[in-house]
């Protein structure tokens, strides 16, 4: 439970933000490893945040999807899962303790997805009767396009209880076949220009204030995730419109948040970005730096861990997307992504057919 005089809640989202960028360099099994050791040491900041309209969100609603959070991330879990082990574990090895859960569209579901996956769609995930269709004993790989919206997906389930993966890269990273997959895959960033400039952000803002009228944990993270999946706004950017909107435009409706470790911002990054990593950006300074009167495009490495930060500030009540493929899809420069880009599918067998 959270100590009302020294609220907790900082401490969980610095460990989800450590957590996530242990996996921003590709999210591989070393990477998460190297930093799940972080959440047993002491974290951060104690300062408690205030909202918008002046309530404790450190010990509101906003408290209990942290703590819900904080019990996620304590469990050691990491938040993605290869195409190589999914096919090795679940469709070789005929694991019984997975479930796969296929959140594409119900059309494309048909066309082809991986053997045994049930078919529930992204926007509709947060409905009991779809909800009540996961078996919590079990362990969920959630799979989407591009490994984006499943990231989002994972998050709230593991914030429900369950134990839920995202399978990195999505479709895309498991099958060539280009009807399958319904859209093109991605093949090479268009190379934008960067800067290494560092761009201060003053904490001049308030953080957006919500009430969903719940008690319960379950049901305020399920009414908040349901406010922002009905809100029919996209869950990502592309880095086209982020390069001709944010940056030749200069449209000053957008403002930019670079999640990626300090070290690697300064090699170089979108212009205009503003550098808050995930291990500081629980503290009461950093979120008053991110405007709630804006749209917040956040970038990471290949787009993953920025879905993960997409979906919790979203939660929080701001109005942000993740920037598609990450810097991994706005340069191809291998000095400033600091990671190997996507080179191509697994080439994986799928099945075609209505959901079971």
């Amino acid at each position: 439970m959270f100590n009302k005089k020294r609220p907790l809640w900082p401490l969980a989202v610095l460990a989800l933000m450590l957590i996530m960028s242990g996996a921003l360099a590709g999210c591989s099994s070393d990477d998460d490893e190297l930093v799940l050791k972080y959440i047993s040491e002491e974290l951060g900041s104690t300062e408690t945040v205030t909202s918008g309209n002046g309530k404790d969100t450190g010990t509101g609603e906003a408290a209990k999807i942290i703590e819900a959070t904080s019990n996620y991330l304590n469990s050691g879990k990491a938040p993605t899962i290869s195409v190589e082990d999914v096919y090795n574990n679940v469709i070789i090895g005929k694991d019984p303790g997975y479930q796969i859960l296929s959140i594409r569209k119900p059309e494309h579901y048909a066309l082809g997805h991986i053997q045994g996956a049930i078919n529930v769609q992204y926007g509709q995930i947060y409905k009991k009767e779809n909800l009540d269709k996961l078996d919590k004993s079990k362990k969920i790989i959630v799979v989407c396009y591009t490994g984006h919206t499943a990231s989002q997906a994972a998050m709230f389930l593991n914030q429900l209880g369950y134990e839920a993966y995202a399978m990195k890269f999505g479709m895309m990273g498991w099958t060539t076949d280009q009807t399958v997959l319904a859209q093109n895959p991605f093949t090479k960033a268009p190379d934008y220009p960067v800067e290494t400039k560092v761009n201060e952000a003053e904490p001049t803002y308030e953080l957006p204030a919500f009430s969903t009228g719940k008690q319960e944990s379950a049901d305020i993270i399920t009414a908040r995730t349901e406010a922002y999946l009905t809100t029919g706004r996209a869950p990502t950017i592309s880095v086209e419109d982020v390069y001709n909107n944010a940056v030749v435009n200069k449209d000053s409706d957008f403002f930019i948040l670079s999640i990626r470790k300090p070290e690697d911002y300064a090699r170089g990054h979108v212009p205009g970005a503003v550098n808050i990593p995930f291990a500081q950006l629980p503290k009461e300074e950093s979120l008053k730096k991110l405007p709630p009167d804006k749209k917040i495009v956040v970038i990471c490495y290949t787009g993953h861990t920025a879905s993960f930060a997409t979906m919790f500030l979203n939660q929080l009540g701001y109005e942000a997307y993740a920037m598609k493929f990450g810097m991994m899809g706005w340069t191809s420069d291998s000095s400033i992504l600091a990671l190997t880009p996507f080179t191509g599918a697994a080439g994986y067998p799928t099945v075609s057919g209505p959901n079971p």
